[in-house]
């Protein structure tokens, strides 16, 4: 069913697909192939669209995703939370901050814009 709607949704001249990978555990079940990478290439071969991969990405999976032609970009959003300056922070190797789930989604403005940035190196 899943191929059937992506198979479609190539025909209708989307800008992207945003496909996100698993966020379960999908061990010991039919879906176990889709773990990791699996569900980015079970649907490569499917969609012919510009595909966009997410979940649990790093520098180095996202590098390696798009060179291997598996998706044509990588979006980052948990760490964009925690990480205002994340662009900067993958391009230097950078460690990244990690998000205070007590803040996510809470009432209040604290944990939406507060999170510091890197502090410049001083040569």
């Amino acid at each position: 069913m899943a191929e059937y709607a992506i198979r479609e949704l190539g025909g209708y001249g989307l800008s992207h697909l945003l496909l996100m990978g698993n966020t379960t555990d999908f061990t010991g079940t039919p879906l176990e192939p889709l773990t990791g990478d699996g569900m980015f290439r079970h649907f490569r071969a499917i969609f012919r669209g510009t595909l966009i991969a997410n979940v649990n990405m790093t520098a180095e999976r996202g590098n390696r995703l798009i060179e291997e032609g598996v998706a044509d970009m990588v979006a980052f959003g948990r760490p964009y939370i925690a990480n205002p300056d994340l662009v900067e922070r993958l391009a230097i190797g950078a460690p990244l901050a990690p998000v205070d789930w007590d803040t996510v989604y809470a009432a209040g403005p604290r944990g939406y814009s507060d999170y510091p940035t890197l502090e410049p190196v001083v040569g």
